[in-house]
């Protein structure tokens, strides 16, 4: 991201954020407008508001802020960092991800269900429990350092997700859409016995 004037230490509107700017430590009251932001830095700021659906995010940094239960559906990002961020509960149902990072969130309860993920990583994120159900995705999607446990992943063709340095003890997935996924050796034996498989000697 470029080196963006920065305001410090407001209270403003959703609707006041300007692009190519950066705002630290503010305090933004609810949008009236459709959300729409572009060039922008957000860290350490609060929010009033709890529905962001429809937003559309191009090339922002949202790092340090507390998005617990806040609903995301059918938004769209592209180019974004997500960083350190409380996103637990979270809903991004049937939203689209191009080519965007989120990491060390956590994400437990998360919903990212019939959402397209292209080009995304989830690096060291907490996804207890979390949906992807039905997702798309071109590009791949990489899940390194992160906790997968009680994650749903039934109904997505995982071609191009990388669990191998994930970390997860059970996971719900469609074996016949499992072509493709990339895991490593002890993660294959979990999923042997999670599909009800028996190795016999």
């Amino acid at each position: 991201m470029e080196d963006y004037p920065v305001v410090a230490d407001q209270t403003l509107s959703f609707d006041d954020i300007e692009a190519e700017h950066g705002y630290h430590n503010c305090h933004f009251t609810p949008a009236n407008e459709t959300i729409r932001l572009m060039d922008v830095t957000l860290d350490h700021c609060e929010f009033d508001q709890t529905n962001f659906n429809q937003g559309e995010f191009v090339r922002v940094t949202l790092t340090h802020c507390q998005l617990v239960n806040t609903s995301w559906l059918t938004s769209r990002w592209y180019d974004c960092e997500l960083r350190n961020l409380q996103l637990s509960g979270a809903d991004f149902t049937g939203s689209f991800w191009q080519r965007t990072t989120i990491a060390t969130s956590k994400l437990a309860y998360a919903n990212f269900s019939e959402s397209q993920l292209n080009g995304v990583s989830l690096q060291d994120c907490d996804l207890l429990e979390s949906a992807f159900q039905a997702v798309r995705s071109k590009g791949g999607v990489d899940f390194a350092g992160s906790r997968l446990t009680g994650a749903s992943f039934i109904e997505t063709r995982l071609k191009g997700f990388d669990w191998h340095a994930a970390d997860f003890e059970a996971v719900s997935l469609s074996a016949d859409l499992a072509k493709g996924l990339t895991i490593n050796q002890f993660q294959a034996a979990q999923l042997i016995g999670l599909l009800g498989i028996k190795i016999s000697e």
